[in-house]
């Protein structure tokens, strides 16, 4: 978990943004749920022997005792909000949302505990050209980030089958890892109780040779599975969209079938461990799961804000136009010899830099405190100036309000690099910024 301040902050929101615009070209709408849901909701979908379920659901009961959870995906609570709205007779749905997930993971650079996602699901469309047009629109975001010349994203994709495919795939993944258990690492012991497939994602360096000559899910695929995995990779050759079959490729989540993808990028930025940037796949009766009325086909991918931030240079998020500064000449005390602004001029800044905001943004620039939180003297123009420099972005021009202005009805325009100002009356300010 992270504080994002400033420029941080405007990196997520430029990816997100393109991420958005993407989206909405291929007519996806956005939908938002709640961050709290109940437990069942994940439960139900993820699977019970999921590393998510298990390890990493942050849970806590309410005040009738039954379980909450921060949600730790987008894609089940979006499903969820489908059957709640009674949407599954109104076909499809095309959906796109972003916010924060929850897992409870040992933080790492680009894994956080709390972490923002960026995702699409579409939900009621059976036919393949809707896996081909969620992986273009995750493949077409990811390609208008200026992510560097050394970014280099990869298309990793396979096929899980249908559920009767991926059933004959996972008793015959069983039957191999079973003769492998005592060498199986403790993770995959369990897993080859529960569910064999998750073992082929194993980064344990006892698994990795073993995984090397499992049974691939090519071999058990029913005709109907191999043709809806044969068109989405014609498709994608006629778009000219690069892609990898990737055989030991599987999703962490039980609800996946058919067509399954991820996208990595290898930069030194994120290291191999944390490399994919985003990932996806077809999850077909999943809202059925959750007390729906129909089984629905489904399909959609998620991508990791956080991770693509890291991946993005500063330089290339775009700024706003620099504000214009208000800056107040002071009055001294007769009495105590201190800096103050004058009521009235302070005012009168307020109306200038409400209309300078007509045709560009400014603010006023205002004096600091004490430690007791009272105002302290309010410093001369000439330390106010240099301090307006140090900051980035600098202004262009600034604009000086003092008791002359006031009373002239215009203001004093200071340009920062060739120093030279002007006075200008305040319903003529726009030509001079």
């Amino acid at each position: 978990m992270a504080d994002r301040i400033g420029i941080a902050e405007r990196k997520y929101q430029f990816i997100k943004s393109i991420a958005q615009k993407t989206a909405e070209k291929y007519g996806y709408e956005p939908i938002h749920t709640p961050t709290l849901e109940y437990s069942s909701v994940f439960e139900r979908t993820l699977g019970s022997d999921s590393d998510v379920v298990g390890k990493e659901l942050y849970k806590l009961p309410d005040s009738r005792n039954q379980w909450m959870t921060m949600r730790p995906e987008g894609t089940a609570a979006v499903a969820r909000a489908l059957v709640t709205n009674q949407l599954e007779f109104t076909l499809p749905q095309k959906l796109y949302y972003s916010g924060p997930m929850y897992r409870h993971e040992r933080p790492q650079r680009g894994r956080l505990r709390q972490f923002e996602q960026f995702g699409i699901e579409s939900m009621g469309i059976p036919h393949p050209a809707i896996d081909v047009e969620s992986i273009l629109i995750g493949w077409r975001f990811l390609n208008q980030l200026p992510l560097g010349s050394n970014a280099k994203l990869e298309l990793h994709m396979n096929t899980l089958g249908d559920a009767e495919s991926r059933s004959s795939y996972r008793k015959a993944l069983k039957t191999y890892f079973e003769h492998y258990r005592d060498k199986l690492s403790p993770d995959s012991q369990r897993r080859l109780d529960t569910n064999p497939l998750r073992i082929l994602d194993s980064k344990s360096e006892q698994d990795i040779s073993i995984v090397s000559n499992a049974p691939i899910a090519d071999e058990y695929l029913l005709p109907e599975a191999s043709k809806h995995f044969e068109f989405v990779q014609t498709a994608l050759k006629d778009l000219d969209i690069p892609f990898t079959h990737n055989r030991r490729l599987v999703r962490g989540l039980d609800y996946y079938q058919h067509t399954v993808w991820e996208v990595t990028c290898a930069s030194s930025e994120l290291g191999a461990s944390q490399a994919t940037v985003l990932a996806g796949g077809r999850y077909d009766g999943l809202t059925s799961v959750l007390g729906g009325k129909r089984v629905l086909p489904g399909v959609g991918w998620g991508s990791g804000i956080d991770r693509l931030a890291l991946l993005l240079a500063d330089n290339k998020v775009p700024i706003p136009v620099t504000p214009v500064p208000v800056v107040i000449i002071p009055e001294t005390s007769s009495e105590t010899r201190s800096r103050y602004a004058d009521d009235r001029v302070y005012s009168f800044a307020i109306r200038v830099a409400e209309t300078i905001r007509r045709y560009r943004s400014a603010y006023v620039v205002h004096g600091s405190i004490l430690n007791d939180g009272t105002a302290a003297s309010h410093p001369p123009i000439d330390k106010q100036l240099p301090n307006l420099l140090s900051k980035e972005p600098q202004p262009s021009r600034v604009v000086i309000v003092g008791n002359e202005e006031m009373l002239k009805s215009g203001v004093t325009v200071r340009n920062m690099s060739t120093r030279q100002q002007q006075f200008v009356k305040l319903d003529s300010i726009q030509d001079l910024l």
